[in-house]
């Protein structure tokens, strides 16, 4: 924990945050938004200015998340101290945070400086549509989609997480049988509504509607039996842990989970351990020094976390099947 030395409290700044005055000491650029670092006359143009607004500061790391030019221009002045807001979330939401508010003002980023942000942003959270990556970024969505083309791997997540906080099935035939598992499970809802739940057009709800109603497969080019069909529900499965991606896709696929809220909170929080696997040594090396004890811990915690959840799961199930056996005699 760094102590504070000087801080002196000026009341609210930018909504509910307060502004301190905390050493140039304790701050660090370890947060970086500009590929080439800080440009050296943008800096001298501040320091011969007036007095500037506080900077944003990631409080658990102490990292200048917008403000850096400022904070090198109190430098220049010879100040020992700056005013300063706080932002205590996760490192990788608060590195989004230093983006947009980059893009919204100040020294304008380099289109470089944008794609790298949104590389970040897309490895740290793929189930992000193109939309809400390019919004936090400042590109366009097309341009975020080229980007995810050229990170893609066989490990990429099956729904994105909209700016409405939804999750959404990527691909079309996903829709489809997502649409189809609705008719099934809600035969007299409205077209609209399947629609809105599956992510495509009522227009299309009918077309899968016709299909099921007539025995074809609601995706079009496929015989009912295609092997990318799953199991039915109840039937044999087998599971492989060494599998992750694969169970992940299978519990996307369960509506019951994605229809409530904290089912759509498991999948978003398995998608975040997708991504976290594939970037395991990315998210290792931008950990602070005086901060791996601490993310160890937090990680040994989540781990804790996990293995009660399984621990559970696994008593219900031993009740289940001691229950199916009971009625079975």
């Amino acid at each position: 924990m760094v102590h504070h030395e000087r801080i002196q409290r000026s009341g609210t700044d930018n909504g509910s945050e307060q502004t301190e005055r905390i050493p140039l000491a304790a701050l660090n650029t370890s947060v970086r938004v500009r590929l080439d670092g800080p440009d050296e006359r943008h800096t001298r143009a501040l320091a011969e200015s007036g007095e500037f607004p506080p900077i944003l500061v990631h409080r658990p790391t102490m990292a200048i998340l917008d403000g850096v030019h400022r904070f090198h221009a109190a430098r220049l002045r010879g100040e020992t101290d700056i005013a300063v807001r706080f932002c205590d979330e996760p490192l990788e939401t608060a590195f989004v945070r230093s983006v947009r508010e980059n893009v919204r003002h100040g020294l304008p980023l380099s289109r470089s400086d944008r794609a790298a942000a949104a590389e970040r942003i897309l490895a740290a959270h793929p189930h992000w549509s193109d939309r809400s990556v390019a919004r936090a970024a400042g590109l366009s969505p097309r341009t975020v989609a080229d980007l995810r083309k050229d990170a893609r791997s066989g490990t990429d997540p099956t729904h994105r997480l909209g700016r409405d906080g939804r999750l959404r099935p990527i691909d079309a035939d996903e829709r489809r049988r997502r649409a189809a598992e609705i008719l099934r499970s809600e035969p007299d809802a409205s077209l609209r509504r399947v629609g809105r739940l599956a992510g495509i057009s009522a227009t299309t709800v009918r077309d899968v509607k016709r299909r099921i109603d007539s025995g074809q497969d609601p995706i079009p080019g496929r015989r009912p039996g295609h092997p990318e069909f799953p199991p039915p529900r109840g039937g044999p499965q087998t599971i492989d842990p060494a599998d992750f991606p694969a169970l992940v896709k299978r519990l996307c696929n369960e509506p019951s989970l994605r229809h409530s809220a904290d089912g759509r909170l498991l999948l978003r929080l398995l998608d975040l351990h997708l991504a976290a696997q594939r970037s395991s040594a990315r998210i290792a090396s931008v950990v602070p020094a005086h901060q791996i004890a601490t993310v160890a811990v937090v990680a040994a915690r989540c781990r804790q976390i996990w293995q009660e959840m399984a621990a559970g799961f696994e008593h219900t199930r031993l009740g289940l099947d001691e229950k199916a056996a009971a009625d079975n005699r």
